[in-house]
């Protein structure tokens, strides 16, 4: 689909595409944490896909519904991260 199919819309078929396309994106965030949720433990390393978190190594402390308490290791402070941002060290 490009720009003049989009053109060509009403704006209540715009509104459709829209929230079709919004379900979509959170369904695919929920299957995405849902999957990192079943491989992560706690005491797992980790390492966290945000850029202030570039290059630390991470450990689990917690595993919540929707997030996970990690703490920084070499550092100070724990986070509560979303799943869909971690990724297990392998």
């Amino acid at each position: 689909m490009n720009y003049s199919e989009l053109n060509q819309m009403t704006i209540e078929e715009l509104r459709n595409l829209n929230s079709m396309v919004v379900t979509t994106i959170n369904n695919k965030k929920a299957m995405a944490g849902y999957e990192a949720k079943q491989q992560l433990y706690v005491g797992a390393n980790v390492k966290v896909n945000h850029r202030k978190m570039i290059g630390k190594q991470c450990r689990v402390e917690k595993i919540n519904r929707t997030k996970c308490v990690i703490k920084v290791l070499n550092g100070v402070g724990s986070y509560n991260v979303p799943l869909s941002m971690v990724e297990l060290n392998k």
